[in-house]
């Protein structure tokens, strides 16, 4: 009677057993070489490496399994090629440096290497279960698994000192996370237009403050500040009206707005409750930065200016808000028996 066991159909412990091999054997390798820095193999100047016995591991098994493909001997042949991977993997970073024991590729090389075993199991045994939640998710949330990797990628950036690579990337991570829900996509669109009115009026004030200021010379509207400071904050205010204020404030008070905008009002259109939403943020926004040190003049246009913008954005916020809400019809229960979500509701 034989003593090797009838192979199972699907051959899955040999997936196992030459995975266990290549750990066994990379390991191995590794605690050998860490505890035995100095013992080497070497004939006359020919230094033999084990990466060398595992390459001739994994051609024995190669062909072995070619030429006496018997079913009785596959396990040992997967011993015998996970062994002599384990070997090959423990000295890849010696092959791809060219004499670099310690390289961190040897490392990278481990990890890749069970990875893609993971993976490729996963994929194997539950294909079809992988694919349905993989593929089978909305654009929303795509949108926000991308932003999440984005957002954890910056802290590489962060860690090596790389403030500014770090805050892009984090940035547009966030972005992409808030873009995921519709009312946050008609808020960006609606507050970058906005944001832009806001922009050219605070620009055009500041480049023409000084003619404006000597109309209203000896009235209690006269500048009180200097035109010098008032020039310098330009770009500073371009710069937060159109990115901050039109792209991550408008994508906030667009959520904001999809939360509040059928709970009061409910008798009036959409359009109204998106000049009232507009009014209230000028007043809670652009009324509390009145008083600033340049004088009464400047006050009241900015307020004015913010007053414009702030009803551009609700005007176009109510407008682009049932454009960009996608209505999916209800499909009833899955097939896996639990109540189907509509992708568009994130």
């Amino acid at each position: 009677m034989s003593i090797f066991a009838p192979l199972s159909i699907n051959r899955r412990g040999l997936s196992f057993l030459g995975t266990l091999a290549f750990m066994t054997a990379f390991f191995g390798a590794r605690v050998f070489a860490i505890l035995n820095p100095t013992v080497v193999v070497a004939q006359g100047t020919i230094h033999f490496h084990h990466f060398w016995y595992g390459l001739g591991m994994i051609t024995l098994a190669g062909w072995l399994g070619i030429a006496f493909n018997r079913p009785r001997l596959v396990r040992t042949y997967a011993i015998i090629f996970g062994l002599g991977a384990g070997l090959i993997g423990d000295e890849v970073g010696l092959l791809l440096t060219f004499g670099d024991y310690q390289s961190s590729f040897t490392t990278d090389f481990f990890v890749g290497v069970i990875g893609f075993i993971i993976l490729a199991s996963t994929l194997v045994r539950y294909r079809k279960i992988v694919m349905k939640d993989v593929t089978h998710t909305s654009w929303n949330e795509r949108l926000i698994y991308i932003g999440i990797n984005l957002a954890g990628l910056s802290a590489i950036f962060f860690a090596v000192n790389s403030i500014t690579a770090g805050l892009v990337l984090a940035a547009i991570g966030i972005i992409l996370i808030i873009s995921a829900f519709e009312a946050a996509r008609a808020g960006i669109a609606a507050g970058i237009i906005s944001g832009s009115i806001a922009a050219v009026g605070n620009f055009l004030l500041a480049q023409n403050y000084d003619v404006i200021g000597r109309t209203f010379e000896g009235t209690p509207l006269a500048p009180t500040g200097a035109i010098e400071s008032l020039a310098a904050a330009t770009i500073y205010v371009l710069a937060v009206d159109v990115f901050l204020a039109g792209v991550i404030g408008g994508a906030i008070l667009g959520l904001i707005f999809a939360r509040v905008h059928e709970r009061y009002l409910k008798g009036r259109s959409l359009r109204t409750r998106g000049i009232i939403f507009g009014v209230i943020l000028w007043i809670l926004l652009s009324l509390s930065s009145f008083g600033s040190e340049f004088g009464l003049l400047y006050d009241t246009i900015s307020v004015v200016i913010g007053l414009v913008a702030y009803l551009v954005y609700g005007i176009l916020l109510a407008r682009f808000f049932p454009r960009f809400k996608r209505n999916i019809p209800d499909t009833g229960k899955g097939s896996d028996g639990q109540q189907a979500i509509p992708a568009g509701t994130m």
